[in-house]
C-alpha cells in the first residue's frame, strides 16, 4: 500500500499514463440508433442481446464505439479480472483508455470505475462510504478499476485516497457542490442513460486563439439520455452562450448571484414536456479581454470581427468534434455584451445559425462612432434568422437598456421581422419573440428568471 503522500502524487500523476480523452466523436455510435423493439415491433429477446455482447468480446474488433459498446466493455472487464488473458486484457485496456473522460461507464445497474491507483469510490448511491467500493490493479499493471451496483439516477460522487477527496479523472462530467467542506466546489457525476436529467461536462482542454492571444474553459450541458445506446446516432440542437462562468447552477459566482442555471431550466422544461432535448456550449469570456471582444468593432480598435472568426472557426468545430450537434440547428446566446455579440454573430452568418437570444443586450458600443449594430442593419437586411430579445427597465426611466433594445427591435420589424411577445411567439426564421421584463435589473437573476422564455421559443415542443 502507498502512503497518502504517495498516493496523492500518484494520483496527481495521471497524465503521464495516457491522453485526457479522445474526442467524444470517435466515441460515438456511428450506426443508426437501436430501438426497443424489433423490426416487426416483437419486444427484444434478453438472451439475444447477452449472446451479442459476448460475440462482440470474442471478435477481434472489439466492442462497439460509444454508448452501444458499453455493455461490451463491462462484460470484458469482468471476463478479463477473472483470466487475466494477456490478449483480453491488451483489448481492454485499449477499449478503457480510448474511452477516458467517459467514465463510470453504466449499463444495467452496473458501474465500471477506472483510476491510476487504489482509490475508494464514495458517492450518493453508497451515502458517501469510503469502504464500499475500491478500485484493485487490474490483473496486476498499472490501472486500477472497480464495478459496483448502483441504480439509476442523477449521482454525485468523489474519489478518495486516505483522507483526500479528489474528482474523477476519468471523468468530465461534473456538479456543483455548496457543502462548506468540499474544496473543489464540484463533485464528479454519474449520471445513468435514464436518470431522465441532464448533465455538465467540462473539457480538460482549453481553447485557444493565437490572434486574440488568449486561452478559455469549455463546459457544456448534455440532455437527459444522451448517452443512451438508443440515442447513439442522435444529433441535438445546440446553443453556443458567452460568459461561459455565468451560465450554469455555479452558487458561488457572478457577484453573488448566482448563474443563469440554464441547465436546471432546461431540465426542468425537457421533463414538463415544454422544450425539446438540446445542447448547451459555455465558452468563458477572457477576463479584461471580454469588452473588446464583444463590445467593439476592430474598425474603432475592438476585437469583435476576430472574436466572431475564433467562435465560428475554432469553438465550434471543436464542438462538434467532442459532441453530436445538429449543423442545421445552431444557436447562440447571451446577456448584455454577450447579447451584443450574439445578434453580431447570428445576423451577420445566417449560414451558420438557426438564430439568437440576447438577454439585456448592450446595444451601445460604436454608437459614436457609426458602428454599432443599429448602424449596420440596413445593410444586413432580413436574413433567415430567429431572434429572441428581451429586456427590463422602464419607459420612464430607462435602465438595462431599455431604449436601445426597443430601438433594435423596431429596426428588425420595419426589415421585415415578425414580431410575438413572448410566451406567444411563433418559431420561424422571420420571428422575433420580444419581452420587457419591467423594472428588472441587469444581472445573472434577472437572466435566470427570464431564461424558460428563449428555451422555448428556441426549442419548445
Amino acid at each position: 500500500m502507498l502512503g497518502d503522500a504517495a498516493m496523492l502524487e500518484r494520483l496527481l500523476g495521471f497524465t503521464r499514463l495516457a491522453a485526457v480523452a479522445l474526442p467524444f466523436a470517435t466515441l460515438a455510435a456511428c450506426g443508426p440508433p437501436t430501438s426497443a423493439a424489433d423490426d416487426d415491433g416483437s419486444e427484444p429477446d434478453p438472451d439475444a442481446a447477452t449472446t451479442e455482447i459476448d460475440a462482440a468480446i470474442d471478435t477481434p474488433s472489439g466492442c462497439a464505439p460509444g454508448a452501444p459498446g458499453v455493455a461490451c466493455v463491462i462484460a470484458l472487464h469482468d471476463q478479463v479480472k477473472t483470466g487475466c488473458d494477456p490478449n483480453r486484457l491488451t483489448e481492454l485496456t485499449a477499449e478503457l483508455t480510448s474511452r477516458r473522460g467517459t467514465f463510470p461507464l453504466w449499463e444495467a445497474g452496473t458501474a465500471l470505475f477506472v483510476a491510476d491507483a487504489e482509490v475508494a469510490v464514495a458517492g450518493a448511491w453508497n451515502t458517501w462510504a469510503t469502504t464500499a467500493t475500491r478500485t484493485t490493479a487490474l490483473c496486476g499493471g498499472a490501472l486500477f478499476t472497480a464495478t459496483a451496483p448502483v441504480p439509476s439516477g442523477h449521482h454525485g460522487y468523489k474519489m478518495v485516497a486516505g483522507s483526500v477527496w479528489m474528482l474523477d479523472r476519468w471523468s468530465w462530467s461534473f456538479m456543483y457542490d455548496d457543502f462548506a467542506g468540499n474544496a473543489d466546489g464540484k463533485n464528479s457525476v454519474l449520471d445513468t442513460h435514464d436518470s431522465g436529467r441532464g448533465h455538465l461536462v467540462a473539457v480538460p482542454e482549453q481553447v485557444c486563439s493565437t490572434v486574440l492571444g488568449n486561452c478559455r474553459n469549455m463546459a457544456a450541458y448534455l440532455p437527459r439520455g444522451y448517452h443512451a445506446p438508443v440515442n447513439a446516432g442522435r444529433r441535438y440542437p445546440v446553443v453556443f452562450m458567452h460568459d461561459g462562468q455565468n451560465v450554469f447552477d455555479d452558487h458561488d459566482c457572478c457577484f453573488g448571484h448566482t448563474g443563469w442555471e440554464v441547465n436546471v431550466a432546461l431540465d426542468a422544461e425537457i421533463t414538463a414536456g415544454r422544450v425539446e432535448e438540446a445542447i448547451i456550449v459555455a465558452v468563458d469570456h477572457a477576463g479584461g479581454a471580454r469588452n473588446d471582444e464583444y463590445g467593439w468593432s476592430e474598425l474603432v480598435g475592438g476585437k469583435q470581427e476576430s472574436f466572431m472568426s475564433f467562435q465560428i472557426g475554432t469553438v465550434q468545430p471543436r464542438a462538434a468534434a467532442l459532441w453530436r450537434l445538429d449543423p442545421a440547428r445552431i444557436y447562440v446566446a447571451g446577456s448584455s455584451l454577450g447579447g451584443l455579440i450574439s445578434m453580431r454573430l447570428a445576423l451577420e452568418h445566417p449560414d451558420v445559425y438557426a438564430g439568437a437570444a440576447s438577454l439585456s443586450g448592450a446595444f451601445w458600443p460604436g454608437q459614436d462612432t457609426d458602428t454599432a449594430l443599429r448602424d449596420r442593419l440596413p445593410s444586413i437586411g432580413k436574413v433567415p434568422v430567429a431572434v429572441y430579445l428581451d429586456h427590463g427597465g422602464t419607459a420612464q426611466g430607462g435602465g438595462d437598456g431599455y431604449a436601445d433594445s426597443v430601438e433594435i427591435r423596431d429596426q428588425m420589424v420595419g426589415l421585415g421581422w415578425m414580431r410575438g411577445n413572448s410566451p406567444v411567439c411563433t418559431r420561424g426564421t422571420d420571428a422575433i419573440c420580444y419581452h420587457h421584463e419591467p423594472g428588472a435589473t441587469h444581472d445573472e437573476l434577472a437572466w435566470r428568471d427570464r431564461s424558460w422564455r428563449w428555451l422555448r421559443f428556441l426549442f419548445g415542443v
